[in-house]
């Protein structure tokens, strides 16, 4: 008999929880599912190119530090700001969130890019809402110039915390 891992739900059709759909819950649970179904069943070795340049501005950026959360905005006034976007810690204490609200397209285009590394088995999950590089998206990151993707990296913000 498999157990599953504790932070997976059973994937019944229960209904999700107003509260969960608040925080995103099954983004980041889904996201989170491709995590570990590429821990436990990993692919053979994806081309860099296949990628998204999203997905490789993301994967360039975290290339030192390796660390990502999910976040959302809930308290603002325009939807597009409380978009699910990606969160990059690229050095200790420095993040930068892959998020505009005037440009929801890219944003989301961003978030795809995301899912495209869980998918491949770059990034593990951890906890809730915090993902990090695996062993693969660190080798794979040392192979992109940042250089290259600079333009995409400009459009995430600083944020705080």
């Amino acid at each position: 008999m498999t157990i599953p891992p504790r932070h997976l739900s059973d994937h019944s059709n229960k209904p999700t929880a107003w509260q969960e759909l608040a925080e995103g819950a099954p983004t980041i649970l889904r996201l989170a599912c491709l995590c570990a179904e590429m821990l436990t069943q990993p692919t053979a070795e994806i081309e860099l190119e296949e990628l998204s340049r999203e997905a490789k501005a993301i994967l360039v950026l975290a290339g030192q530090r390796g660390t990502f959360d999910i976040r959302a905005n809930r308290d603002s006034f325009d939807s597009a700001d409380r978009f699910l976007a990606v969160c990059v810690e690229y050095e200790l204490d420095q993040r930068r969130l892959f998020l505009q609200k005037n440009n929801p397209k890219q944003t989301v285009k961003f978030l795809e890019g995301f899912r495209e590394l869980c998918a491949v088995g770059f990034v593990l999950h951890h906890l809730q809402r915090d993902f990090s590089l695996s062993s693969r998206g660190y080798a794979a990151a040392t192979q992109l110039r940042q250089a290259d993707y600079q333009d995409l990296i400009d459009f995430a913000v600083e944020v705080d915390g």
